[in-house]
């Protein structure tokens, strides 16, 4: 189950308190409501502080993991949930991921992203290894503007977690290729549970051991479409989509004896 933060979240200003306080909805740039004179220049020297909150029920208490998961900021940012600063956006990934089920209470829940300046002191520096990043993607700026580009949401787990996929693939000299999907997960709580793995037109079903932590697929590809690493054509990709416990991702994939062993971000 996911529950989107779309807001509208408050914003307000850290510098300049003269400036007023305004809703915004994302994906937007802080430029959107601020005072037309400001430019995109100074907004980027000063401070800022969104706030945004939320009822939690009983229900969504129940489940012994809920992620906060967000992307699409492409500046110094820090992340707080009922006031406990989680973790720092530090510009190094391009999707930040942290259990904050510790952190939320039953009845209203604040979060809050700080745009602070870079030369301050990160509040939870220790704690950074603590936020999942296998594998991360390159960061790429989603914007030149200040902003959140992405709409922030919470992804509940019942049972287990995808922590992230890894394939192989293994080449024949006769030509064709298999290729190997495996999902790597935490076990939560026990129950019937199963993951598909849709790829090249098939989709496999795998019925999941809660005492274990892995699960693998094996697809056979007769006449593949090799990707050229060296000339890339989005063309050329395949799509392969995971869906476990409720949590879907798909990863665009290319076939290559230059990429026989990937990780894949979650």
């Amino acid at each position: 189950m996911e529950l989107s933060l779309e807001g509208p979240w408050q914003l307000s200003p850290l510098t300049d308190l003269s400036i007023p306080q305004d809703d915004l909805s994302f994906p937007a740039p802080l430029s959107k409501i601020l005072p037309k004179h400001l430019s995109e220049q100074s907004i980027k020297e000063q401070e800022w502080h969104l706030m945004h909150d939320i009822e939690v029920d009983e229900a969504m208490l129940a489940f012994p993991a809920i992620d906060l998961i967000i992307a699409g900021i492409d500046y110094h940012a820090e992340v707080r949930v009922n006031g406990v600063a989680v973790f720092d956006c530090d510009m190094t990934q391009a999707i930040y991921k942290k259990d904050i089920r510790p952190y939320l209470q039953l009845g209203r829940n604040r979060f809050e992203i700080l745009f602070l300046q870079l030369d301050d002191d990160w509040l939870i520096e220790d704690d950074i290894d603590q936020v999942c990043c296998l594998g991360a993607e390159n960061s790429r700026k989603s914007d030149e503007r200040v902003g959140v580009w992405q709409v922030p949401y919470l992804q509940f787990i019942r049972h287990v977690r995808l922590e992230y996929v890894a394939t192989e693939q293994i080449w024949h000299h006769g030509g064709g290729c298999e290729f190997k999907v495996d999902l790597h997960y935490t076990t939560y709580a026990a129950g019937l549970i199963s993951a598909s793995i849709k790829f090249n037109g098939m989709t496999y079903h795998l019925p999941i051991d809660v005492r274990n932590n892995q699960a693998s697929a094996l697809f056979q590809i007769e006449a593949p479409i090799y990707f050229d690493t060296k000339q890339p054509d989005p063309a050329h990709l395949y799509q392969l989509e995971v869906t476990l416990d409720q949590q879907t991702q798909c990863f665009n994939v290319g076939l290559s004896k230059d990429l026989c062993a990937q990780h894949y971000p979650i």
